[in-house]
């Protein structure tokens, strides 16, 4: 998942959120369908009961809006409204058009966003269902929704959601300095949120920075954390902490070797060629690749034969 679609699952978010408005309003079913393309899998509709400001429908930066957005070029003819939109998500700027289709039950459209690295369609619509609300209720609901911490079981989950706590005028901006003082106690000491913390800076979601936003100081973070290398972490955090990882591994060998039995007249110097990497079969092959050359007394068994009793008869003066 790169910033780009975070961006756009951050306007998706305001677009569905923005319907809810402090001031005594009515219910609505609100449909929202997003698609995107080249995307490896087709994202569900999502439909929300929510409570309108009474008049609101008709009002497109109500129903279709996003606080990062600014509408312009607003044309309405008949029950038809067209717009032109440029939203800007801490520096992921797309730009769009939109139009909308008011009924007295009801209204639907569309909005189609373009971007430097990406396109969206947005379909939308929504349908009264009746009944007196109060919207700013209805906005405490999803806030709790959106920002329950509950689902949060370490550093790394909350690390996750980041992008979501730290946007500017995110409605979980109050989870901030929790959100930092997990990161500060945790990260030096923990694979599993060193690994996602730095995970969250390659890509920078959403344009948000951990780092920066909560003022953390990386090179003495990775200091700490290098000093846990071991068999559990040693995947997560080799390649941040090469001198770290190369000791370790140096380690481990002169553990394997030094648990192999040989003989005491070979002893040193088989653990000098283990600690150097050398295989025996290297060696092995090394030392047969040209061996030497065997005299033979000839090829025909019945002159070797000779040869032998030859000797004997010498030796033994018969």
């Amino acid at each position: 998942m790169n910033r780009h679609y975070l961006a756009v699952l951050g306007m998706l978010t305001g677009l569905l959120g923005a319907a809810a408005h402090a001031a005594p309003g009515e219910y609505w079913e609100i449909t929202n369908k997003m698609e995107m393309p080249g995307m490896p899998f087709a994202m569900p509709a999502t439909t929300q009961k929510v409570c309108i400001a009474k008049g609101g429908e008709n009002n497109p930066e109500k129903t279709s809006g996003d606080k990062n957005c600014k509408m312009t070029d607003v044309k309405t003819v008949g029950n038809k409204t067209t717009w032109k939109a440029r939203c800007d998500h801490d520096g992921e700027v797309m730009t769009g058009t939109g139009e909308q289709t008011t009924t007295p039950g009801g209204y639907q459209g569309k909005i189609q966003f373009a971007g430097r690295e990406m396109n969206m369609t947005m379909a939308f619509s929504g349908k009264r269902v009746g009944g007196s609300c109060d919207s700013e209720e209805q906005v405490k609901k999803i806030k709790e929704q959106v920002c329950d911490t509950s689902r949060y079981h370490s550093t790394a989950d909350w690390i996750g959601s980041a992008t979501l706590i730290l946007q500017p005028g995110s409605a979980c901006g109050e989870q901030r300095q929790q959100l930092c003082d997990m990161v500060r106690k945790d990260a030096p000491r923990d694979a599993q949120a060193y690994s996602a913390l730095q995970q969250h800076e390659q890509h920078k979601l959403g344009g948000v920075s951990i780092v920066k936003d909560c003022k953390l100081d990386m090179a003495a973070t990775t200091k700490s954390v290098c000093k846990t290398l071991n068999d559990h972490n040693y995947s997560q955090l080799s390649a941040h902490c090469p001198a770290e990882a190369k000791k370790f591994r140096e380690n481990a060998r002169r553990r394997e070797c030094e648990g192999r039995s040989y003989t005491a007249e070979t002893r040193a110097a088989d653990l000098k060629k283990c600690l150097s990497g050398k295989s025996d079969s290297e060696d092995e092959d090394n030392s047969s690749e040209t061996p030497a050359p065997r005299k033979s007394s000839g090829s025909n068994p019945a002159d070797d034969a000779l040869e032998a009793a030859k000797k004997l008869r010498g030796k033994f003066g018969f």
